[in-house]
């Protein structure tokens, strides 16, 4: 299991070394009993000697090697080398011992039964004082006990590695298919509201055809409401399908492109003039966008047929801006005649009130000098 050398018995260098032995004892004096007695293991070699035998072990050297005393005279110093020793550890040493010099180095070797153990090896000359050198001393630190944890600790740390690294791939496999499965839902939450608008759009288109073979003025009147609810509805689904987040729509732009859709309902009378002013950069979602069109064609259709009747002229005015930090205000505003309650014709204002309750919104009406109708909802942060 190392480089122990059995059957020294009988040599010259363990006879040498036993000679040295008690000169050691006899001259060396509380000294060598200061190196016999220490808890770190010990070893002297003689240099002038071949191969540099061990002629001096402490009693800790005997415990941390398990050989007796006298199986470790006269070896060589590195027999308890094996297989786990590094070769260029080796080769430090013994380069230090060739050029007299001190070397500190780390070192596995192995005990006479054979486990091993970690140790730091200090190695120093001792010369006569004439600048040969006579002596080596070797002292060990056992260091198994630290090596060992920290070789658990790597192998732990390189087994956390790569169950991180693991995880890790799991997770982009994951988040890869999610973001298929977010672009094939873009793809088509996109398709639905085209077909969604186009739907709505045929549907309004037969309302009005239907409307003009009545003969009966209101109920063709009924048709045409209707159907501006139904264009309503598709123009929010129609911004769907072009926004870059099918679940947002621009706020502004939707409110323009009603108002501008509306005003058709006006032409060939110049007196009604129909104005939008919007903030940018304020978002709504789908799921509000459909109730706020519906609402703002209401009101606006209201204001066109009662705000300004036998010929007055006037303005409706609509604004949306964000009233205070997470709420927005779309106000609609005319200077007609005003009214004392709810104007009279199509759903009324029940109507209205149920689309604002729909969008957590709150509902104020003003009708003392024109009719003033602020509807207030929650602000959707613009999508990233």
């Amino acid at each position: 299991m190392n480089d122990f050398q059995p059957g020294l018995d009988e040599t010259d260098a363990r006879r040498l070394a036993e000679r040295h032995v008690e000169a050691i004892r006899e001259h060396g004096g509380i000294f060598v009993d200061a190196v016999r007695l220490t808890r770190m293991p010990m070893m002297v070699t003689d240099a002038a000697l071949p191969g540099n035998p061990i002629i001096f072990a402490n009693q800790a050297m005997v415990e941390l090697s398990g050989y007796d005393p006298e199986e470790l005279l006269g070896q060589d110093p590195h027999f308890m080398n094996g297989p786990g020793t590094d070769p260029a550890a080796i080769r430090d040493y013994e380069a230090a011992i060739r050029e007299s010099r001190s070397a500190t180095l780390e070192i596995e070797q192995y005990r006479k039964d054979g486990t091993r153990y970690r140790a730091m090896l200090f190695a120093s000359p001792l010369d006569d004082g004439q600048g040969s050198v006579t002596n080596h001393f070797l002292s060990y630190l056992d260091i198994t006990r630290r090596f060992d944890a920290e070789t658990r600790l790597k192998a732990l740390a390189a087994e956390l590695e790569e169950r991180v690294a693991e995880r890790t791939r799991t997770l982009e496999a994951a988040n890869d298919r999610l973001t298929k499965l977010a672009a094939e839902r873009e793809m088509l939450l996109v398709e639905v509201n085209h077909r969604a608008k186009n739907s709505l759009s045929i549907a309004g288109a037969l309302l009005r055809l239907q409307g003009r073979r009545h003969p009966d003025p209101a109920v063709t009147a009924l048709f045409d409401e209707t159907q501006e609810r139904l264009n309503a509805m598709a123009r929010a689904h129609d911004l769907l399908s072009r926004s870059d987040h099918v679940q947002q729509v621009d706020a502004g732009r939707y409110v323009t492109d009603l108002c501008t859709a509306l005003t058709a309902m006006a032409d060939g009378d110049d007196r009604i003039r129909l104005d939008a002013t919007v903030e940018p950069g304020i978002a709504i979602s789908a799921d509000t966008a459909i109730p706020l069109g519906l609402a703002l064609t209401e009101l606006i259709t209201n204001a066109i047929k009662y705000a300004f009747p036998s010929g007055r002229s006037g303005t409706i005015a609509v604004g949306l801006r964000r009233d205070r930090p997470g709420r927005v205000a779309l106000a609609i505003r005319d200077d007609g005649v005003g009214m004392a309650g709810p104007r009279e014709g199509s759903l009324g204002f029940s109507l209205i009130r149920s689309l604002v309750q729909q969008i957590d919104g709150t509902l104020d009406i003003r009708g003392d000098a024109g009719v003033r109708v602020t509807i207030t909802f929650p602000d959707l942060p613009p999508a990233t």
